[in-house]
């Protein structure tokens, strides 16, 4: 509960920043320190597979997805969308007009906010703990 607490407290003082102040670059350095530090310390022994394992991982993948066809329609529907959205943002930057803005042009009227700063570095430190800490499980 505290450590959810100080992850609020966190985004909303960062959010108070001005974007390319030191200070806010200097405590997304701290975050990104912390969480793989906290990573490393959580992780220790208790990978749920070893490392061969865990290298053949795409293979089984592979298999996984010829056997169950919901999860490969699942993965093509994510691929189209992350390749359009890649598509959009080089079709909009090389045309260079406004009204074909870019993702980082859409991020920078959120973050131009105090509110959206919050909200985006709340959202990135949500991810970042899921991703770091998250599929860690015990032996």
């Amino acid at each position: 509960m505290a450590l959810g607490v100080a992850a609020v407290a966190l985004a909303a003082w960062e959010g108070g920043q001005v974007q390319s102040s030191t200070a806010a670059h200097i405590s997304v350095l701290a975050t990104i320190a912390v969480v793989l530090v906290a990573a490393v310390a959580a992780g220790r022994g208790r990978q749920a597979l070893r490392v061969a394992p865990w290298a053949r991982g795409p293979l089984e993948l592979r298999r996984h997805l010829a056997e169950e066809p919901g999860t490969a329609v699942g993965a093509i529907v994510w691929t189209v969308l992350a390749l359009t959205t890649i598509g959009w943002n080089l079709y909009s930057f090389a045309r260079q007009r406004h009204d074909l803005p870019t993702l980082s042009r859409l991020f920078g009227d959120v973050t131009a906010h105090w509110a959206g700063r919050s909200a985006i570095f709340a959202l990135w430190l949500a991810l970042g703990a899921a991703l770091a800490l998250g599929w860690r499980r015990p032996r």
